[in-house]
This record gives structure tokens, sequence and C-alpha cells, in this order.
């Protein structure tokens, strides 16, 4: 496992080189590169995946009490290794000076993983795999087909800026030993923050392991969906007949559909979705609500306040899904839970409060600056405006998971207790994103895809005929595939282009110059100005500032003509050259031509790979105000007299 990763750890700079296949005629399948990117490269990833997560699980499984749960070691073992090999990672960097990147680091790990493997040398440890063939087979080949399946969507797309934003966060983790920007960073420096924070962790890793490229914050995703396979398949694992093939198969072909529609889909894009962000860190979301579930039941608070970390410290809709449980369990248990469900809140309530002091120290100890999103004013500027009739939001959640189990909600009298809890979660969570007017997308309901998974897979005559129940299942599945095909599935490479035709020329303080991060973005921003509404998108371009910084950044091909520059504004221009844009902080960007500018800026021929049924408008995406066409829209303050 190490000796594979550490063997592997150019993979990514290797598979870089050869993004050129993306605009070849069979991006999917390269036969002349089947052994490097079929078999080798998904070895050394899913190696790394093990060996990153490997320090926790044997802590873990050295700490575990004899009667101790695969799935809770799973939970608990995860959770120590996403936030304590990164964060271990970055305070020995600081100590030694070392960079704990490529071989420092795969030599960290295996000198991480040492200390439970001691551990484990002076106790017995519980056979926790016993019977659980089917779940380790599934943690292994989910994740490689997932990656086989969609290997140019991997290896070769360009970032989109929420992508990029990922992949500098990473950067800057590994730079600064903290993954926070610092108050000049910017506009950049407004995510993360420590209540969104568990997928900078996760991808840092990675990018430790693999250098950074695009590929490298990606690969995150695949332990993710790993380890929320084997979770969810403990949730429809019948206690006394064990794991079943039905459910493993059935449960691990709507997990591929999912990561089939996340990785094409949500996106505040108009061209393509990124796989480095959202879909990474929606597997740490459920994770951390799962695995509160999983602990609030058996009243063992300290875990389950340590594991909902991953949802708490990886989006708000965390602390929302556990509200929803927490009323749900109340609503259905007698008697009524009043201590078990205070209890539980107030820990919930205690992990979000210490992040919020947690990034109130870092503000006024300069450390880092202030975000203004998902802040309490702007998640009521969200609520305030309301509809009912965007039922094209009734896809979002029905057709990631195959139809068949958002279905299944409607089977009351067939589900058992914790069945009803979680379908009455997944009512609210969808109401309450449902409902909001504007900047809702499908990855809001990704929860909401999950949850009904479980019920489906629990339900009574399923749990009696898995066999039929897996063949419907399926027919679900390819039905919701049909639907959820794009208009293309090749990667999107237009920024990479872009990219590569800009030359930086000013100085630079550093390898990571936070002037340049935070004014070139801004440049390329006046040169292609943000798109907010689909007239504006008809007529030119959305390049977005950060992800062609990025690609600027990256080596371009030999032989790459320079179309523009960025430059000191103090600087001559050339003939034929003119500043596009406004001058930020003393730096111009200029063009070599202007028919080349003119020619950048049209939005014609730029590629879509968003399907129909989850692509939604920019009028509706960055939408303001009450309005009655084309869909009616409230406002709630105005309709409540406080405005």
């Amino acid at each position: 496992m190490a000796g594979i990763t550490w063997a592997g750890q150019d993979i990514a700079g290797v598979v870089a080189a050869k993004a050129d296949f993306a605009d070849g005629p069979s991006p999917y399948f390269i036969a002349g590169e089947f052994w490097l990117l079929y078999v080798w490269v998904p070895l050394v990833v899913l190696s790394a995946s093990a060996l990153f997560v490997a320090p926790g699980l044997l802590l873990a499984l050295a700490a575990a009490p004899p009667d101790e749960g695969f799935e809770h070691w799973l939970l608990k073992g995860f959770t120590l290794s996403l936030f304590g090999v990164p964060a271990i990672a970055a305070i020995a960097q600081s100590v030694t000076g070392i960079p704990m990147v490529g071989t420092a680091f795969v030599l960290l790990t295996v000198l991480l993983s040492l200390i439970g493997i001691g551990l484990l040398s002076s106790r017995p440890s519980p056979d926790i795999l016993k019977g659980r063939s089917w779940d380790v087979a599934g943690m292994v080949l989910l994740p490689l087909v997932v990656l086989l399946l969609m290997t140019p969507k991997f290896y070769w797309e360009v970032l989109n800026d929420d992508g990029a934003h990922s992949f500098m966060n990473a950067r800057l983790f590994i730079a600064r030993g903290l993954p926070f920007w610092p108050p000049e960073s910017g506009p950049i420096g407004g995510y993360p923050t420590p209540k969104m924070v568990a997928e900078t962790f996760l991808q840092t890793g990675f990018a430790r392991f693999f250098g950074p490229y695009e590929s490298s914050i990606r690969f995150a995703y695949l332990p993710g969906v790993s380890f929320l396979f084997a979770v969810m398949l403990a949730f429809v694992r019948n206690p006394k007949t064990g794991t079943d093939a039905w459910s493993a198969i059935g449960l691990a072909a709507a997990l591929a559909l999912f990561s089939f529609v996340m990785a094409f889909n949500p996106s505040y894009n108009p061209y393509f979705a990124d796989i480095a962000l959202p879909m990474t860190r929606e597997p740490l979301i459920f994770l951390g609500v799962l695995g509160y579930i999983l602990f609030f039941t058996e009243r063992k608070f300290g875990w389950m306040a340590a594991v909902s970390t991953l949802a708490l410290l990886t989006a708000p809709n965390g602390i929302l899904l556990v509200g929803f449980f927490l009323a749900a369990h109340f609503v259905l248990t007698r008697p009524l839970p009043f201590a078990h469900v205070i209890i539980g809140g107030l820990l919930a309530l205690a992990v979000v409060i210490l992040a919020s002091l947690t990034q109130m120290a870092l503000e006024r100890s300069g450390l880092t600056g202030m975000s203004s999103e998902f802040n309490t004013n702007s998640i009521l500027r969200r609520l305030r405006f309301v509809t009912v009739f965007d039922t094209q939001r009734i896809l979002f959640w029905l057709l990631p998971g195959g139809l068949l189990p958002g279905l299944a909600l409607l089977a009351w009298p067939w589900q058992d207790k914790l069945s009803k809890t979680l379908t009455l979660m997944t009512v609210g969570y969808v109401l309450f994103f449902y409902v909001q007017a504007y900047r809702i997308l499908p990855h809001h309901f990704a929860p909401a895809v999950l949850l009904p998974l479980i019920v489906f897979w629990r339900l009574r005559p399923v749990q009696a005929a898995p066999a039929g129940a897996l063949a419907l299942a399926l027919v679900g599945l390819v039905f919701s595939t049909w639907i959820s095909w794009p208009e293309t599935l090749r990667p999107f490479t237009h920024t990479r282009h872009l990219g590569h035709r800009i030359v930086i020329e000013t100085e630079t303080s550093s390898s990571f110059d936070l002037d340049e991060i935070r004014i070139t973005p801004a440049l390329i921003g006046g040169a292609f100005p943000p798109v907010w509404t689909e007239a504006d998108l008809k007529e030119r371009y959305m390049a977005g500032g950060l992800s062609v910084y990025v690609h600027a950044r990256m080596p371009a091909p030999e032989g790459t003509t320079p179309d523009y520059f960025v430059r000191d504004e103090s600087e001559p221009l050339g003939d034929g050259e003119r500043v596009i844009g406004k001058a930020v902080e003393g730096r111009v960007l200029v063009a070599r031509s202007t028919a080349v500018y003119e020619k950048d800026l049209q939005s014609a021929g730029i590629p879509v790979s968003i399907a129909p049924a989850y692509h939604v408008s920019f009028d509706t995406i960055f939408g303001q105000g009450a309005r009655q066409e084309p869909r009616p829209v409230w406002d709630i303050a105005k309709l409540v007299g406080l405005r």
C-alpha cells in the first residue's frame, strides 16, 4: 500500500501531461495508455486512499471495545484520519521545515500507522471484518468503478471556479500550515471557514500525495464514497442474516448513479460541473449525519459529537439535517425523549458554536479575514423569497437515487421506526430547499437522495424478497440514468486553452504570492465579466477569473502563442496591444489584439455537459426579488409586514 503510493506519487503530473487526450476522438478509452490510465493510476489512487485512512483506522481498532461494530470502527477511523493526518503533516512541516509532500508525506502516514500497529500488538483486537466480505468488496470496487467510468472527468477536465477554490485551498494549507486565508487575500478568503473546512483537509491529503494538479483534489471523492457505501450498507444490513449480495449490489449501483449525476450537473458554472466541489464534500456531510444518528441511538454522546464534525464542519446543511433528525425522532418516540434529544441537540450546537468561536478568534488575531458566505444574513436572504412552482426540483432528489427509493417514502406502513424517522427527515429537508426561490442546485438535495436509499432497502417486503427488489431498483436506475444523461460526456477544456494563453509577467514574492492571487483573477474577471442572466450568457463567454488564473499558472504546451499578458500598469504597450478592463492595484491585463479578445469573449460553440433535467437557468440561480413571471415568487418579509 505505502510502496505503491510512493512509487506512483507522480501519477497526477503524468496524467496532466496527457490532457490533450480530452480533446481527442475517444477520451473515455485510450487503448495505447491502457496500463497507465486504467490499471496503474487506479491502483495507486486506491492505495493512497487506504494509506490516508490507515492511521485513524488502526488507532480506532486498537482502542475498540470487544463488541465494536464494523460501521462504528469505520466512522471513528475515518474521522481521526481526515482531521488528524493533514493537521499532523502541517505541524511536522512547520517544526522540521521539510515539506510534507510526496515521499515525506508517505513516510509520515506510515509512521502514524505504526502507532496503531504498536498498540494493537499489546492487546487482542475485535474481529471486526467477520461476515463483512460484501462490505469490503464494495468499498474497493465502487470507487474503482466510479473512477474507471469517468476517467476524463477525474483526469483532464478543467477546474471551474468552485474547483479552483478547492485547489487553491489545498495549496494554501500546504504552504501556510493553516487552511484559512489571511485578511489580505481578497475575495478568495471567504472560504474555507472553521464551519466549512472538512473537505479541505481531505483534499489537502491527496494534494500532498500527488502534487498540485486537478486530478489530485478530485481523487479525494473516492475514499468518501467508499466509506459512505459501507456505513449505509450497515444501516440496511439484517443483524440476523448479515449482509446480503442483493442490497450490496443495489446500494453500490445507486451510489454509482449518484456519483455520475453529481459529477456532471451541480454547478454555478453554466457549462459543466466539477468533481472537486461540491461533489467531494457530499459523502462527508452524509457520513457525519449517519454517524450522529448511529451514536445518538446508542447514547454514545462523545463519539456522536466527534463523528458529527464530518457534517457540521463541512456545510451548513449538516446542522439542518441533525435538527430534522432530532425533530423526527422526538415525534416518533414514546415516551417523549426530552433528555435524549436535548443532550443530542446541545452537543451538536456546541460543535457549531465552537467552530464559530474559532472563526472569531482567528479574525481578531488577524490570521484570517471575515467571511460573509452562509452567515446569518445571507441565509435569511435565501429564505426571504419563496416559490412552490419550481417542480423541476422534484427530479433533483428522485432521479439521482434511481427513482424507486424516493417513492419508497410513501410506503409508510412497511417502514420500521428508523425508516419512518429518515422519511420525516427527508420530507422536511426537501421542503426546506424546495421552497427557496433562488440559488438552488441539484447538490442541495444530495442528502435527500441518499436517505431514501436506506429507507427502501429496510422496507419489510424488500427485506423479504431482496432479489426481486434489486431487479425493480435496477429498472429505476436505468430509467434515471437515461433521464440524467448529459448533453455531452466530453470533459470541458475551454478554460485550460484560455489560461495557457495568459502570461503573468509581474514579479512574484514567492511560489504562493497572495498579491498575485488577489489581483490576477480580478483582472481576468474584469476582462471576462461575470454573467448573471440567461440573456447575457447567450452573448458572451463566462470565463471564471479564479479558474482561468489557476490554469494560467500551469505549464502550457510547447508552441502555445501568448495572447494575454499581466503587466505593471507603467509598462508600454506593443503594436496592436490594448488594455482590457480596468487596472487593479497597478497591474493591467493586456490583449495581443482586439480581434483575439473579441473572439474569446463570444459564447458561440461553448459545449455544455449539464443534463437538461438538471439545468437551472441563471435567472433562477441569481434572480432576486418578488415576481410573477416565469413563476410566482413571494417576498416573505413583505407578506408578514417586515418590509
